[in-house]
């Protein structure tokens, strides 16, 4: 467990307390929670979850790596599993209530929006643009979605989203150029206007 004496980092070569780890690697977990979700709640909700996961299984930290990376990892399996999970529920509630219902965007404020260019006469064309590109891949198989939303809001290499998802880079390549075709027929009404 992470105590007040903390854990030790071999290649950081120092010492840190649980509270300087999560102040350390709070906002990368946010910012990856908002990202996949898109849902401030959501969000908030999973990096505590995470950071109770990180505090209950500190002694299974190796120091083979960093405790950021181990840390991006807990977050990444925890936000998969919620969205396989959503998912069923999604899916035996549409069963339910039949196949009307439609995805719910809220109007918040998320990670990726608030990165846009800051230009005044281009700032709400590429807040049109980005929402419009997000809604279309929020509307994706997960199984396309979750690479595409690595590959594009977290900035992850093929190999590096391969290491995540587990599974082979050529996997991660089709499901990402899978994903790029399925966009781009579904973003065709939009051409003229991106």
């Amino acid at each position: 467990m992470i105590t007040g004496a903390g854990i030790r980092n071999i290649k950081e070569s120092e010492e840190m307390t649980f509270d300087e780890i999560y102040k350390q690697n709070v906002d990368m977990v946010l910012n990856l929670a908002f990202r996949m979700t898109g849902k401030e709640e959501m969000a908030r909700d999973i990096t505590q979850d995470v950071f109770m996961k990180v505090y209950q299984n500190s002694d299974t930290f190796r120091e083979q790596s960093k405790i950021s990376t181990w840390i991006y990892r807990i977050a990444l399996n925890h936000i998969l599993n919620l969205m396989r999970r959503e998912k069923r529920l999604k899916f035996f509630s549409t069963l339910e209530k039949g196949f009307s219902t439609e995805p719910n965007y809220d109007n918040k404020i998320t990670v990726w929006e608030e990165n846009l260019p800051k230009q005044p006469d281009r700032n709400l064309e590429e807040y049109e643009k980005e929402t419009i590109i997000r809604k279309m891949i929020d509307e994706l198989d997960p199984k396309y979605k979750i690479p595409m939303l690595l590959f594009r809001y977290e900035d992850l290499s093929y190999k590096e989203i391969a290491e995540q998802l587990q599974i082979s880079v050529s996997a991660v390549e089709s499901q990402i150029h899978r994903a790029k075709k399925k966009l781009a027929t579904k973003l065709k009404p939009w051409l003229n206007s991106l």
